[in-house]
């Protein structure tokens, strides 16, 4: 009995080991299959549903990005669009199909794709997930509607492969932890080891997929749970330290979108990493920034002989290989402002750059961009307006300096031509006759030649406005009389220029030194001093006509003043016809007689347009004439057996006999310098400009003829034009 229990018992006592080692190890190896196919299942699927959503996404842009090029049929960048796409991604196939073509209008296809085949219709909008593959059909849709079809194929070879290598660590893994764990359980005690590192585990699995909540109950004072409470604590900081990033990361990212600045990185590539401000999109007009370059959203129109762009890539090159400590200095050579043009749109940034410091290395460079655009649009206006503000008042100074009578003439004549247009409209009201139009546009014609002269751009664009519109009454006359439609809107015109008129009348006195004084006292003397030679007129007797000599006298305006304006203005004309002229003046101190006075300013504007015009030739021509590059135009005035004589000569081509005689029919003894006085006639091609519409010298003999005075034109070809205005002589 003896021996048999001491035999029996190492017997039962081995094979009971025998069977609780394999019981354990059974239940281990169990164990740990289980756990290594839910694992390596899970981890498939994770695979699958990361690739799957990343596709989705990544599907729904390149649908988006095509959107465009496909609505304006532009293959070239869709076919752009795909290649730099299949670079950016693992993609297999990727094709661009029209709303209802069988056929692509552009794809991508490697190796490894198979035969190229159209979504199908009940597909579209899927992501499908196969065994080697996920395919993702979506519809591309614009402004219009529907565009078309996008299929992109992305491999899941790296998923695959990534999936094996991990599935055979997990193997090994679990391998020697069941091994050890078997022999360990022979050790110890189920309860007290066992138990603990399952709730371990467990716990470790549910922190693992993101269960940072997840927790070990402690029940006894030993090692294991002393494990378990500095397990609790780990993932009680892991979690408090994912709460206090989140925090950071959603705070930082409101601060970037709420700045108003571009804010982004980029490294020694010029490349864009990491978030970027929502104004950093809207700036550079790209939603995606991430990979872009730098020097593209800077330098968008960049061209090699772009100074700017270029000084941009060295001080690039240079900053990212320097030392941190030498930021200061290299730092200060960015550029400070950057200016581009996309499109229409101009946009001005102020920029400035920071280092982003890692490991002692520079590491990135921040770019912090502010928009002034509209700031400095804002400044250019109100410079514009301010130089031309002080441009017109400088233009007023020289006409006070030099006897602002001229210009006080030139203002009371505008407002008694307004009037008198007015009153022709008005009492046109169901038709004017042809004439009346003619008379209402010599009006304005003088207008706005007086307002050139004076340098007054608003009443001179205002002039022409209503001048077009008299011209389309003109062209559309038929027979004697031509119908008004619109009266209230030529009177709103005549308004305008009215309120033109007046304008110029204030910056005259604001830049007057007795301010509005100048306009009332240079009046009331020219007023009195006409009423008193009018009334010398109608006496008689020998000390009366003495009288009303030396009164007519006074009421005469020196010559001088009535050129003042043309010494400045000719040679700005002149520069706007790519010529150069210089003006000179004889005999300024010639008495104008008071009706002459009224009427030769203007006179003398359109004299000297013409000779700028169409008589002074291009430099070029000049010199391949002998003459000089600059043309003279002299103005001229000297008292005659007959009166007062002024003449305005030039040095130009002379009257072209060809082209005139190529746009008119001259009838029977009419000589050419007759014929340039035909309401209508110009050598011009075109209106604008200093050339007329034909009634720039017909509107000079009207107004000479209407105060006593005749124009005469003698012409010498390629030598000179000489124009001569002398008193009409008594019959």
């Amino acid at each position: 009995m003896g021996s048999m229990s001491t035999t029996s018992r190492p017997r039962f006592a081995l094979a009971l080991g025998t069977r609780l080692t394999l019981a354990v190890v059974s239940i281990l190896v169990i164990s740990s299959a289980l756990l290594f196919v839910e694992l390596t299942t899970r981890e498939r699927e994770s695979l699958l549903r990361s690739k799957q959503t990343a596709a989705s996404i990544v599907a729904d842009l390149f649908a988006a990005a095509v959107s465009a090029p496909l609505d304006f049929a532009d293959t070239d960048a869709i076919d752009a669009d795909i290649r730099e796409f299949a670079k950016s991604y693992d993609v297999e196939c990727a094709a661009v199909w029209n709303a209802n073509d069988s056929k692509p209008i552009a794809a991508f296809r490697d190796e490894r794709c198979a035969e190229l085949m159209g979504p199908k219709e009940e597909d579209l909008g899927k992501t499908l997930v196969f065994a080697d593959r996920v395919e993702v059909a979506r519809v591309v849709t614009g402004p219009g509607g529907r565009l078309g079809r996008t299929l992109v194929v992305f491999s899941l070879h790296a998923e695959n492969a990534a999936y094996d290598a991990s599935r055979a660590r997990l193997f090994w893994l679990f391998f020697l932890l069941t091994t050890v764990t078997a022999l360990l359980l022979i050790i110890i005690v189920r309860r007290q080891v066992v138990s603990p590192v399952e709730q371990l585990a467990n716990a470790a699995r549910r922190v693992g997929m993101g269960d940072l909540k997840a927790r070990v109950e402690v029940t006894s004072q030993d090692e294991i749970a002393a494990l378990a409470n500095a397990f609790n604590a780990m993932g009680q900081a892991i979690a408090d330290r994912e709460e206090q990033i989140e925090a950071a990361t959603r705070s930082l990212r409101e601060l970037f979108d709420h700045m108003q600045q571009a804010i982004l990185a980029f490294g020694a590539d010029g490349k864009v990493e990491g978030e970027v401000s929502r104004e950093a999109a809207k700036i550079f007009g790209k939603e995606a920034l991430v990979e872009q370059d730098v020097r593209d959203l800077l330098y968008p129109n960049r061209t090699q002989n772009d100074v700017d762009a270029q000084a941009f890539d060295e001080w690039l090159s240079v900053a990212f290989s320097i030392a941190p400590s030498e930021w200061a200095r290299v730092g200060e050579l960015a550029p400070k402002e950057v200016a581009f043009t996309v499109g229409a749109k101009s946009t001005f940034l102020t920029t400035e750059f920071r280092p982003i410091v890692e490991n002692g290395k520079l590491a990135k460079v921040m770019l912090l961009a502010t928009d002034v655009s509209e700031k400095k649009n804002l400044e250019r206006v109100v410079r514009s307006q301010e130089e031309e503000y002080a441009r017109r008042i400088a233009a007023m100074r020289r006409l006070v300096a030099g006897g602002g009578q001229i210009f006080v003439t030139f203002l009371d004549g505008a407002r008694e031509r307004i009037e008198r247009c007015e009153a022709i409209v008005k009492s046109g009201s169901s038709g004017m006759l042809k004439s009346e139009i003619d008379e209402v546009f010599r009006h304005i014609h003088t207008i706005k030649g007086e307002s050139r002269a004076f340098d007054m751009r608003e009443l001179e664009q205002e002039s022409t406005t209503l001048e077009d519109k008299l011209t389309d009454l003109r062209n559309n006359a038929r027979g004697v009389v031509s119908t008004v439609t619109s009266v209230p809107d030529l009177l709103a015109h005549l308004e305008r220029v009215r309120v033109g008129v007046n304008r110029a009348s204030e910056i005259f006195v604001a830049a007057s030194p007795i301010g509005r004084a100048a306009l009332d006292q240079i009046t009331v003397l020219r007023s009195d001093v006409e009423e008193l030679a009018a009334q010398m007129r109608t006496e008689k007797g020998a000390f009366v006509d003495r009288v009303g000599a030396i009164v007519e006298r006074l009421a005469a305006r020196p010559f001088g003043e009535c050129t003042l304006s043309l010494i400045d203005s000719a040679p700005t004309w002149a520069a706007n016809e790519g010529k150069q002229v210089q003006i000179e003046v004889d005999g300024r101190e010639c008495r104008v007689p008071a009706k002459l006075s009224r009427v030769l300013p203007a006179v003398l504007t359109h004299l000297v347009r013409n000779s700028v015009a169409h008589g002074i030739e291009p430099p070029e021509v000049r010199t391949g004439r002998g003459k000089n590059a600059f043309g003279v135009i002299r103005l001229s005035a000297k008292e005659g057996a007959g009166g007062l004589e002024i003449k305005v000569e030039d040095d130009g081509g002379g009257l072209d006999s060809g082209e005139i005689a190529k746009r008119t029919t001259m009838s029977s003894g009419m000589q050419l310098t007759e014929v340039i006085f035909t309401p209508g006639f110009t050598t011009s091609a075109a209106a604008g400009g200093l050339a007329g519409r034909g009634v720039g010298l017909g509107a000079v003999r009207a107004e000479l003829a209407s105060v006593g005075y005749e124009i005469k034109v003698f012409s010498m070809p390629l030598r000179s034009t000489q124009v001569i205005l002398s008193a009409l002589k008594k019959s």
